[in-house]
């Protein structure tokens, strides 16, 4: 205990706990727009019961922690009773961080009984990933966690107590069930720990002779596990598809990228002991067999890991959430190893002998803290910034002028704010993601992207309003400044004021003459919408045009974007064929809002109404009518009567999920007779399980091995930069080849319509023109992207060259249409 205290004072050293104990609100990162919505779980949502509760704060609504994860913040929550929210958030986000080395310390002594130095060396692995700062986006480090990835930190502690617990299993008759219960803790956390812990667990099938033993073990903690994550993972995977992917993948700058400089000494001792405990007979039997396997099955989950960083890409995964698993595996075998050798080369009997063990050990772990505070320098840093607050911070005050000026409540038309990078000196480029709490109204962006079907058309918007947008999303393209463009999908998005920052976002608005200024504290100014029409609930009076349920969002981002197509109709998805819009407009009224249910009055039955709040499965109606997606991502009901009521609810794969979370958790808590069988079981080796199976391991690490190669070499990006490189190099058959393979290969579509429009550029620097027409007619049938407007021009010049000015019109004039600001549609009329 006293070494947990030490390592959890270490941590809290390099944070300060002067910094974490700060009344004020933190900031930093995506911390900036976290607090929003952990506040209001802490403070309104949790206790009174809406754990998985929508949030019309942001994005017009969505579902907060449907698809995120909820236990750190059920977490901050309980802490924010006692200690007050801010400090609450600071603890309760570098909880997992403070525990991580303790109790891989306690745990290593514990259950692998492991000699001291070789528990205390584990601990020092894992302390010196948390210190190191090879990046700030990855997770599981200390500035992963300031740059707002809190819940990965508890998903990798998680995830280190489960696959010890996984292991400990193995080797008894017992322990499954505390296995599962970190399982499911690892699930609530997050989903890359998740995935090593369950996929990790394949390796005790290899480790054991009692294969059909070890398989009932391993399908009993699953299932428990999976119960017990039931109430949140059952409709997460329900509802999946009603998500953006957030499936980029990260490139490596240099192969340093991989090996930390923080974590190079622990590495190399360990490469150093690893030769010393398989060669020397003395060190080699001083390794129990448990022990042992639990090294194996460490180093296992690591390879797994890399084989998810090496397949993210293709699996449709963000591949950096798996390396860091890597490292912290890697790091703790490593210290096992160094402590291990250091115990049993400096045996002996007597004081002599333990003294030498406490000096070597304590000598080389000052040396690595020493290592580590060389190398440790931006967290303290981070920690003053983040933890100061939002009050702090430079431009706070002259923001917080302004607040009266766009103070409003839940149900307010909605906010937009301009993207500018300067927003740093507000605490973090997200700080007005946070607006909501101080002013009180909704704003249109927010953090989990991922979660609201509307943001695709938001980060539109926001291109539209700002000189520097974010453009976060990779399979939608942004635009560019266009206020007039920006006034129309603000009134249909149903939002009214307006707050710039950049000197050119305010001169293109105030000029563009459909804003009025309301307010102003330099650099900040707000602008008010002067003829804003919408209603939250509204009767649709505008064409409406029934689209395909099959790639719906994508099409509706298309009409969303397009001037045209957008001032001509309103597409609603999976509405019968024959549905028409009202005639004429009738005043829909607002009977009662809350979180999880609306209610309206209508005078229009029979006709459609647009509800300005994102589309979500567990919206139901709870009035007679008929409920459908519209875009670019509303709900919109068909009444059948003069109430129209909207009820946030859960679906039937929920409730079961409620009901296999509470019937599992009750299991755990009240089985008859479990303390005592557990405890006998731990204390009960199975003679049976053990032993090294050298053809088995052989297998599984040749298996490992060929497959991380296979999506090393064959990886879709690798294949695009080699391909770019051969055009570059005029090598123009290897080039498309290239192209073509990482065509295929991609998964998201704007990389695929990225790769396709190369390939048919490639075609064409090798004067195959027919063969990249092909390929441009086929990019401008499927995509909607980014290339479409420069694939359009190159087509309709390559189909004018040859005879084909007819044939191509139709695509000249969709490029003037629909694309009429794009330089490609100016240089087609110019020419």
């Amino acid at each position: 205990m006293a070494l947990m205290l030490l390592f959890a004072g270490l941590t809290i050293s390099v944070l300060g706990v002067r910094f974490l104990n700060s009344p004020n609100m933190p900031t930093g990162g995506d911390t900036a727009s976290h607090v929003l919505y952990a506040w209001h779980y802490a403070k309104e949502l949790l206790f009174s019961g809406n754990i998985l509760p929508w949030m019309p704060e942001v994005f017009g609504g969505f579902p907060f922690l449907s698809y995120y994860f909820p236990l750190p913040f059920i977490i901050i929550a309980v802490l924010a009773k006692g200690l007050g929210f801010s400090v609450a958030f600071k603890w309760g986000a570098f909880a997992a961080a403070m525990l991580l080395p303790g109790l891989v310390q306690v745990l290593g002594r514990r259950w692998f009984s492991l000699p001291w130095p070789a528990s205390i060396f584990g601990a020092v692995g894992a302390f010196a990933f948390l210190l190191h700062e090879q990046n700030s986006i990855w997770g599981g480090n200390l500035l992963s966690t300031l740059s707002g990835e809190f819940t990965y930190s508890y998903g990798v502690l998680f995830a280190v107590l489960a696959c010890f617990a996984w292991s400990r299993a193995s080797e008894t008759r017992g322990g499954w069930i505390v296995a599962a219960l970190l399982e499911a803790a690892t699930g609530y956390c997050h989903g890359f720990p998740l995935l090593v812990v369950g996929f990790s667990t394949v390796v005790l099938l290899v480790e054991n002779s009692n294969f059909r033993r070890t398989a009932w073990l391993l399908v009993r903690g699953h299932l428990l596990a999976f119960c017990l994550l039931g109430g949140w993972l059952w409709p997460m995977l329900e509802m999946h598809g009603y998500t953006i992917a957030n499936d980029a993948s990260w490139a490596l700058s240099s192969w340093g990228d991989l090996f930390p400089l923080g974590l190079r000494p622990v590495f190399v001792a360990g490469g150093v002991c690893l030769p010393v405990c398989l060669l020397s007979e003395r060190v080699h039997a001083a390794i129990t067999s448990q022990q042992a396997r639990a090294m194996r099955y460490l180093m296992a989950a690591a390879a797994l890991a890399c084989l998810g960083y090496l397949a993210g890409e293709q699996l449709g995964l963000a591949n950096i959430r798996f390396f860091p698993m890597v490292w912290l595996f890697a790091a703790i075998v490593c210290g096992w190893l160094v402590g291990i050798v250091i115990s049993v080369l400096a045996a002996g009997n007597g004081r002599g002998s333990l003294l030498s063990r406490t000096m070597l050990t304590l000598a080389l772990c000052l040396g690595v803290l020493g290592w580590l505070a060389q190398t440790v320098r931006k967290a303290p840093d981070w920690s003053l910034w983040n933890h100061a607050g939002f009050e702090s911070k430079p431009q706070w005050h002259n923001l917080s002028k302004i607040f009266p000026a766009m103070h409003g409540t839940l149900w307010s038309p909605r906010l937009v704010f301009e993207h500018d990078p300067t927003n740093n000196d507000l605490g973090s480029t997200r700080a007005l993601e946070a607006l909501p709490l101080f002013i009180g109204r909704p704003v249109l962006e927010g953090l989990y992207m991922e979660s609201a079907l509307l943001c695709p058309a938001v980060y539109l918007l926001q291109s539209e309003v700002s000189a520097q947008p974010s453009s976060p999303l990779v399979r939608f393209p942004s635009g560019r400044l266009d206020p007039p463009r920006a006034a129309e999908h603000m009134n249909f998005l149903h939002a009214d004021t307006l707050l710039l920052r950049s000197e050119q976002a305010k001169n293109a608005v105030e000029a563009s003459g459909l804003f009025e200024k309301t307010a102003e504290s330099p650099p900040f100014a707000v602008y008010r919408l002067r003829n804003f029409t919408s209603h939250l609930a509204q009767v649709v009076t505008q064409p409406i045009r029934v689209r395909p349920q099959k790639e719906w969002l994508e099409d509706s981002f298309a009409w969303f974007r397009t001037h045209n197509r957008f001032q001509s109709y309103l597409p609603v998805y999976g509405a019968p064929a024959g549905l028409q819009a009202a005639p004429a407009a009738t005043v829909v009224r607002t009977l009662s809002l809350e979180r999880h249910r609306m209610h309206f009055a209508t005078d229009s039955v029979g006709s459609p109404h647009l509800i300005k709040v994102t589309w979500h499965p567990r919206w139901r109606l709870g009035s007679a009518g008929s409920l459908y997606k519209a875009g670019p991502g509303f709900m919109l009901v068909v009444p059948r009567e003069h109430d129209i009521i909207l009820e946030y609810g859960h679906t039937p794969i929920g409730i079961a999920g409620m009901a296999a979370t509470t019937l599992s958790a009750a299991f755990v808590i009240f089985w008859q007779g479990w303390g005592k069988r557990q405890q006998a079981d731990a204390s009960a080796p199975v003679v049976a399980g053990g032993g090294f199976h050298p053809i088995r391991q052989a297998i599984f690490w040749g298996t490992v091995i060929v497959a991380g190669f296979w999506f090393a070499t064959q990886s879709p990006e690798q294949l695009y930069r080699r391909a770019h490189a051969k055009l570059l190099a005029k090598q123009y058959d290897a080039a498309t080849s290239l192209f073509l393979r990482s065509f295929n290969g991609r998964r998201i579509p704007a990389r695929k319509e990225e790769a396709l429009f190369w390939l048919a550029k490639s075609y064409e620097q090798a004067d195959q023109k027919n063969a990249a027409m092909k390929r441009y007619r086929q990019l401008t049938g499927v995509y909607d992207g980014q290339w479409v407007p420069e694939n359009l021009y190159a087509y309709v010049r390559l189909g004018r060259e040859a005879g084909q000015a007819v044939q191509v019109e139709p695509y000249a004039r969709r490029l003037i249409d629909e694309y009429p600001d794009s330089s490609w549609a100016k240089k087609l009329i110019w020419k």
